[in-house]
């Protein structure tokens, strides 16, 4: 039977036995036919990276190994699995850092084998807690199921034939069968395993949920959805009960870290709904439809002039001046050029007739090199710390009163601006200010429009 929906669990989501076992309940309540992605265990991930450095350097990766296992046969052993289980994988495991220290390297190929395991136990680990349950779940790796790759290792894409393996391989397994499948992970035709980058679990349950045109797509994560502001900033920010695609991933790009940008692409591509779910804060046995609990992502959500408000702190700016903008046919191409060759992405840009403004977000971002060079034909100054203060909404563009409440509240404040933009695509306005004002800002912009 061809699923209808897809539910994945996040790492968090299945960090302890009493975690998991709370994941398998989600999955046991939902009625639908379903297919299951997962994470690696909670944690598991940064300590296999963590051995594996320590084996290349030549020191002992004993400790994080043995943190990886003590973390696997806890769940084994208060869930009554066995231990036979993961024995395979750890096995595995072992023999990757004994090459590794061996060799005194760790090629992006064995960096992918050796990150695999951790999706790759926690699967089996995951259907075998919802064997208990009675359900009829099987454990399978992403490529047996048709996800295949390129051979671009730590950032792998699936092949453009993807949907139509997954198609297949899905639709012949048994009646009855609830796949269980690792996120993150997939293999090339050659059988070389790959790892698909940041956010791979979330990219690899939007690939299935789009190749088998589910009716929904399941995150189950450690918040209860999108929220109208940062609650570490905003006392009592609501909940978004519906957005847009494209609204989710403004806000996922400017702060809001519920699910990273590029991952549910492809569920927008088909029209496929997203939707966010609390794993904590969904009670299994509440009989309150899952339907009415989360964030819904869709093509066709209602229109809002503003959805949420998102804040990025540790942005770096770029102000660019030169009287030979003026009517200068090229200027602004010369400046992205210097950029492009340094390797350097924009995020935000203002322009006026004289000037340029540009943000940076990548943390540790040497812009050095790239400022030096602009410098030669033209003033330049650089900030070192500035904070992204971003407004989303698909109705930004149809409210005209909006930008004058929104400076107006500012100003009442006295919070200064250094930047505006809105964006192409119309659904943000972005603000950079100074780290001491940007957690003001988003309050008073909160009390006012929300």
């Amino acid at each position: 039977m061809t699923p209808k929906v897809v539910m994945k669990f996040g790492g968090t989501s299945l960090g302890t036995a009493d975690n998991l076992a709370r994941s398998v309940a989600h999955v046991r309540r939902e009625q639908r036919p379903r297919l299951v992605v997962v994470s690696a265990v909670g944690g598991v991930t940064d300590l296999l990276l963590q051995a594996a450095g320590e084996a290349c350097a030549g020191r002992d990766g004993a400790p994080f190994l043995a943190e990886v296992r003590r973390r696997h046969t806890e769940i084994v052993e208060k869930l009554g699995l066995e231990h036979a289980l993961i024995q395979e994988q750890d096995d595995e495991l072992e023999r990757l850092l004994v090459g590794i220290s061996m060799l005194r390297e760790l090629s992006p190929r064995t960096r992918d084998a050796l990150l695999s395991l951790g999706e790759r136990t926690s699967v089996r680990l995951v259907a075998a807690a919802l064997r208990t349950r009675e359900l009829d779940a099987e454990a399978f790796d992403a490529w047996e199921l048709g996800l295949v790759s390129d051979d671009r290792h730590g950032r792998a894409e699936p092949l453009a034939d993807h949907p139509a393996r997954i198609r297949a391989a899905v639709e012949a397994l048994p009646a009855g069968c609830l796949p269980v499948v690792t996120g993150f992970v997939a293999r090339t035709v050659d059988g070389s395993v790959t790892t698909l980058g940041r956010g791979g679990s979330d990219f690899t349950a939007a690939l299935f949920g789009a190749a088998l045109e589910v009716e929904e797509i399941q995150i189950w994560t450690d918040v209860p959805g999108f929220l109208r502001a940062d609650p570490r900033f905003v006392e009592g920010a609501g909940l978004i009960p519906e957005m847009r695609f494209e609204e989710a991933a403004e806000l996922s790009y400017f702060g809001a870290k519920v699910l990273h940008p590029r991952t549910i692409e492809p569920a927008r591509r088909r029209g496929v709904p997203v939707r966010v779910l609390g794993t904590f804060q969904v009670d299994p046995d509440d009989p309150t439809p899952v339907s009415e609990q989360g964030t819904l992502i869709s093509v066709d959500a209602a229109l809002e002039p503003v959805r949420a408000l998102a804040l990025q702190k540790g942005v770096q700016s770029l102000h660019v001046h030169s009287l030979g903008m003026l009517e200068a046919p090229g200027f602004l191409s010369r400046v992205f050029e210097v950029l492009a060759r340094h390797c350097v992405s924009v995020d935000v840009v203002a322009t006026s007739e004289v000037s340029v403004s540009m943000t940076f977000d990548k943390a540790g971002l040497d812009l050095g090199p790239a400022v030096s060079e602009i410098s030669r034909f033209a003033e330049v100054e650089l900030s070192a710390d500035r904070t992204i203060l971003c407004l989303v909404g698909a109705g930004l563009s149809q409210d005209s009163a909006l930008l004058g409440r929104v400076f107006t509240c500012l100003g009442q404040a006295g919070i200064p601006t250094h930047v505006i933009s809105q964006g192409a695509s119309r659904i943000n306005l972005t603000l950079v200010t100074d780290p001491p004002h940007g957690a003001a800002a988003m309050r008073v912009l909160h009390r006012e429009l929300f």
